[in-house]
């Protein structure tokens, strides 16, 4: 505090003007009667526990979900920031994924969300424990994580990737990692999605584009999963996956040359009415993914015959849905290159397939830091 107001270090009422300024304006942290020193008083950060408890800091924990050490802590205060811009459902996930970290991860609150920011937050996690595999669902999941981060991709930032809980690129992870090493898994469970025609799935990635980039849209556009599977006709295809939580689709407008030669084939699946309105910036983003997969099923080499772009998005964004839905009336009907499945849906076909399998209980820690908001209610009444 000295060493970012140097201007009132000198001041004699010094410590009086900084007890006013944190009872007045900082509800993370209160006094502690009787604690002090020659230089003042005591203040403790709610959000760390208790600075005078001994207790609270004595001590470790093992987490059931990857057995790393944790520190021990009663119980962390787990506060948002206010942010006047967000929607109620970004900030109803933040309070879900702050009860996640502080219920069942049993960890303190890390700062965020970017990697130099002093903000603590409950939906973020601390470096010592973002290092250690926490924000992923399974040792498993985080294994592919660190394999797609040594091979290198230019949208997916390690900071955002190990230490935000509210990014839809851990999510990603934690839904699709689970089938990169295990193509048996993901067969059973593409399957489940008829409208696909999947036989058999031979590879699954995530963070994904064609190469050369030239011969495509030329741009850095990517999908978040990527999976290639045989058809049930026996011909080669592909499914690009883009996953949202509550980032939202990038506003920014990308129109050029090389997307609008891929709307000319004679598969295209736009209506011819909508050439003016398909890069609009509520769908511009997805309109791109879009192009994409209709470039790499329409590319001159002919290796493959399907192809679709399906948008996985929580069902409590009303944004993403309705994106999705203005962006589905400017295709012709009965087009089956673009699937827009709240995850919910998927999340329940993939249990249904799975049935009693051991591997369900992925699928079910899945559903507990996502979907399952009322667990978290009384954990967000209370931190209002």
């Amino acid at each position: 505090m000295r060493a970012g107001h140097q201007e009132l270090v000198t001041r004699r009422n010094y410590h009086s003007m900084v007890g006013a300024h944190l009872s007045k304006h900082c509800s993370d942290v209160e006094l502690l009667d009787g604690k002090g020193n020659d230089d003042g008083v005591l203040w403790s950060n709610r959000l760390c526990g208790n600075a005078g408890d001994e207790t609270a800091r004595a001590g470790a924990g093992t987490s059931a979900d990857t057995g790393a050490q944790t520190e021990g802590v009663a119980r962390p205060r787990a506060a948002e920031p206010a942010d006047s811009n967000e929607t109620a459902f970004t900030a109803r996930m933040r309070q879900h994924q702050s009860w996640y970290r502080e219920v069942v991860l049993q960890l303190p609150p890390g700062t965020g969300p970017h990697r130099f920011s002093t903000t603590v937050r409950g939906s973020m996690l601390r470096p010592e424990h973002a290092q250690q595999g926490r924000n992923f669902l399974t040792p498993e999941v985080y294994r592919v994580a660190q394999e797609r981060l040594r091979r290198g991709a230019r949208n997916v930032e390690s900071f955002r990737l190990l230490h935000n809980m509210l990014s839809s690129q851990p999510m990603c992870f934690n839904l699709f990692a689970p089938l990169r090493h295990d193509l048996e898994l993901a067969t059973l469970l593409l399957r489940a999605t008829p409208e696909l025609g999947v036989d058999r799935v031979t590879a699954v990635d995530i963070e994904f584009a064609p190469r050369p980039v030239e011969e495509y849209l030329a741009d850095g556009t990517s999908f978040d999963a990527y999976i290639e599977y045989t058809h049930c006709d026996g011909s080669r295809a592909f499914l690009g996956i883009e996953t949202k939580l509550t980032d939202g689709f990038s506003r920014t407008v990308c129109d050029t040359p090389a997307y609008r030669r891929w709307m000319q084939g004679s598969r295209n699946p736009w209506l011819p009415s909508a050439a003016l309105r398909v890069a609009d910036a509520s769908h511009n983003q997805l309109w791109r993914d879009h192009l994409l997969a209709i470039a790499m099923r329409d590319h001159p080499s002919q290796r493959y015959r399907h192809g679709a772009l399906m948008l996985v998005r929580h069902p409590l964004d009303q944004r993403g849905a309705e994106s999705a839905r203005d962006y589905r009336r400017l295709l012709r009907d009965g087009d089956t290159s673009f699937l827009d499945m709240p995850m919910d849906q998927l999340v329940g076909r993939w249990r249904t397939a799975l049935g009693s399998d051991d591997r369900s209980s992925w699928l079910r820690s899945f559903e507990e830091r996502y979907l399952e908001l009322t667990k978290s209610r009384e954990f967000a009444d209370e931190h209002a």
